[in-house]
C-alpha cells in the first residue's frame, strides 16, 4: 500500500506539474502575470513567493492550477484592464495559454516514448508467421495462413518489426519472399502494392512470454517458453485462436495442454472471469513472447509519433463508442485504478512505469480537451464563441456554464470512483458471503 501510494503521488504530481508548466510558461511568455502555481488544490500545505508568483503545494492531490491575473477557474475575477491581465490579451494568445497544458502532456508522452525506444529498443513479437487478408496481393500470390517468412528480398527477418519494415521498404516495387510451409521452403513473388504490408498480418505463436503471479496459469505451473497446443480439447495454432478459446470459458474448468522442451504437459485450469463491457471473458494471466530490437534515432522519432497518434486515436474512439452506447461506463477507471496501475508498473521497473506515465499523460491531455466547462476544452470553446460573436459571454452565462461543468465533473468522479470500488472492493466483499 505504501509503495502504491508513493508511485501514485509521483505519477500524478509529475503529470500535473508538466500540464501546469505549459500554462505557466506560455502565460509568462505572453506577458501575463502569474499569481500562483499550485500542485494540488486548496487548502494550501506550504508555499514560497518568488517575484510576482507564489509557488505552493496544496493538500488535495487530484490536480493543480495556475492562477493568472484577471482570470478565475470558478466564478469571476476582478479586472482593471491592465496589460498584464489575461482578458487584456488577444484571443489567440489566451487560447495558446489554455491549450499549452494539454500540449505539454502530449509533448511529455512523445519524449517518454522516444526515450524508451532509444534506451530499451522496440518491443516486438518473435514471430514471422503470417495471415494474408482476403483478396490481398499476398493472398493472390498464394501465401497461406501460418506460412513463416524467412527472407524479404534476400534480407533475413526474425521478428515482427523486421518483417514489417522490410515489407514497407519494398511495397512500391514488389519483392521476393522465402517462406517455410510445413517444413518445406518456398519462393513467392509479390507484385507492387499500395498496402505497405501487401495485406500480410503477423500471426502470434502460442509461446508464453509472461506469466502473471497469482493467476491460474501460474497456479498450474505454466512457464515462459511453454507452447500451448490446445484449450478445452480444441487445437490452437496462434495466439488469437488460443485467446478466443480461453475467453469463452470464464469461470469454467477446462483442459489446457502445452509443450515444454518436447514434453507434452496438461492440467485442468479455470480462467478468471473478467468484465469487458456487458460480457464476461476468461483470463488465465499470460502474455505473448516479446523481445527488444534496437532502432535508430530517426526511426525512433517516427515510431514515437505513430505511438502517440495511435494511443490518442484509441482513447478518442473509446469515447465515441461510449457516447454511441457500444461501450459500457463500467470500463471507466478513476483514481483508485490509476493508483493500482501506478503501483503495479512501478514494481515492474522503470520501463513499465515510464510507459504507464506516457499513456496516462495522453489520457490527461485528451480529457482536458473535452468541451466541458472548467476543463481546458471548455475554456477553449468559450474563447471560440467569443471570436465568432465578437464579444465574450456575459458573467451570468459564464457562471451558468461553470455550474453545469462542475456538475458534469462531479458526476464523472462519482461514477469512476464507484467503478473502482466495485471492481476492487465490493465484489470481494460479496464473495465472502457466497
Amino acid at each position: 500500500m505504501i509503495s502504491t501510494l508513493i508511485y501514485f503521488l509521483i505519477a500524478l504530481g509529475l503529470l500535473v506539474f508538466v500540464h501546469e508548466l505549459g500554462h505557466f510558461l506560455v502565460a509568462k511568455k505572453a506577458g501575463i502575470r502569474v499569481e500562483r502555481f499550485s500542485l494540488g488544490y486548496p487548502p494550501k500545505m506550504f508555499g514560497i513567493t518568488v517575484g510576482e508568483t507564489e509557488y505552493c503545494i496544496s493538500w488535495i492531490p487530484f490536480g493543480g492550477y495556475v492562477k493568472v491575473a484577471g482570470m478565475a477557474d470558478v466564478g469571476t475575477a476582478s479586472t482593471t484592464g491592465a496589460p498584464w491581465e489575461f482578458p487584456s490579451k488577444p484571443i489567440w494568445v489566451r487560447m495558446a495559454v489554455i491549450a499549452a497544458g494539454p500540449f505539454m502532456n502530449f509533448a511529455f508522452a512523445f519524449v517518454a516514448f522516444l526515450g524508451l525506444l532509444v534506451a530499451y529498443g522496440l518491443d516486438t513479437y518473435d514471430s514471422t508467421a503470417v495471415l494474408p487478408a482476403e483478396e490481398s496481393p499476398a493472398a493472390q500470390a498464394g501465401i497461406l495462413r501460418g506460412d513463416q517468412v524467412l527472407r524479404v528480398g534476400g534480407q533475413q527477418v526474425s521478428n515482427e518489426h523486421q518483417l514489417r519494415q522490410a515489407l514497407k521498404a519494398t511495397h512500391r516495387r514488389g519483392t521476393a519472399l522465402e517462406l517455410k510451409r510445413e517444413g518445406q521452403l518456398l519462393a513467392v513473388e509479390l507484385p507492387a502494392a499500395e498496402q505497405e504490408n501487401y495485406g500480410l498480418n503477423v500471426l502470434l505463436l502460442t509461446t508464453v512470454g509472461q506469466v502473471v503471479e497469482g493467476m491460474p496459469a501460474a497456479q498450474v505451473g505454466l512457464q515462459p517458453g511453454d507452447r500451448i497446443t490446445s484449450v478445452a480439447r480444441q487445437p490452437v495454432g496462434d495466439w488469437e485462436e488460443m485467446k478466443e478459446q480461453i475467453s469463452s470459458h470464464p469461470g469454467e474448468s477446462i483442459l489446457l495442454e502445452w509443450e515444454r522442451e518436447g514434453q507434452l504437459m496438461q492440467s485442468q485450469i479455470t480462467p478468471v472471469a473478467h468484465s469487458e463491457g456487458e460480457k464476461s471473458v476468461g483470463q488465465i494471466g499470460i502474455g505473448p513472447k516479446v523481445s527488444q530490437t534496437s532502432v535508430g534515432v530517426g526511426e525512433a522519432l517516427d515510431l514515437s509519433g505513430r505511438v502517440l497518434y495511435n494511443s490518442s486515436w484509441v482513447i478518442l474512439d473509446f469515447i465515441r463508442q461510449l457516447f454511441k452506447g457500444d461501450r459500457s461506463t463500467e470500463e471507466l477507471g478513476g483514481p483508485l485504478r490509476i493508483a493500482q496501475l501506478a503501483g503495479q508498473t512501478g514494481e515492474q521497473g522503470l520501463k513499465s512505469f515510464v510507459s504507464f506515465l506516457a499513456m496516462l499523460s495522453v489520457n490527461l491531455a485528451i480529457i482536458n480537451l473535452l468541451p466541458i466547462p472548467v476543463l481546458d476544452g471548455g475554456l477553449l470553446t468559450f474563447l471560440t464563441l467569443e471570436a465568432i460573436r465578437r464579444r465574450p459571454l456575459t458573467v451570468r452565462q459564464h457562471q451558468l456554464f461553470q455550474q453545469v461543468g462542475l456538475l458534469i465533473m462531479l458526476f464523472i468522479m462519482v461514477l469512476v470512483t464507484f467503478n473502482d470500488l466495485n471492481q476492487m472492493v465490493f465484489h470481494r466483499i460479496a464473495a465472502l458471503f457466497e
